[in-house]
């Protein structure tokens, strides 16, 4: 049974805007805090990410860019489940003083299991992404 799916986070990273958004769009950036993928940063391309199946996740992700407005905003389509629509996840990127503000949002229907995959798996993954950051300084 589908349910919506609704997840807004925000975190803040201690970097350049532009540092968050190369390690938010490089393809190899990628591949260390989300998980292995074909992304490239264009309109339109269609990319998988793949990874380790759980009880929640088949263990890849078919996915689209829709929307790339450098520095500040990406969006995704982002099938990770059988049901008819694909969800979407948002990027949008905001300068503030000693740093940037990353808001995600993943919206859409999707299933139960993918809801609880996807609430407790972003949230390490932005952490993930932030370890990431840190260590492109050091």
């Amino acid at each position: 049974m589908s349910q919506i799916l609704n997840l807004n986070l925000e975190e803040f990273y201690p970097h350049p805007l532009e540092r968050v958004w190369q390690a938010l769009t490089d393809p190899a950036a990628i591949s260390e805090w989300l998980m292995p993928c074909d992304f490239q940063p264009v309109v339109g391309h269609k990319f998988t990410i793949r990874g380790n199946a759980t009880e929640n996740w088949r263990g890849f992700t078919h996915c689209e860019v829709l929307t790339l407005e450098a520095p500040t905003l990406m969006e995704w389509l982002w099938e990770s489940t059988d049901v008819e629509e694909p969800t979407r996840v948002s990027f949008e990127l905001q300068s503030f003083q000693g740093g940037t503000k990353l808001s995600l949002r993943h919206t859409g229907t999707t299933t139960r299991k993918d809801i609880e995959s996807l609430s407790s798996g972003w949230p390490q993954k932005l952490r993930q992404l932030k370890e990431l950051l840190f260590n492109l300084e050091c």
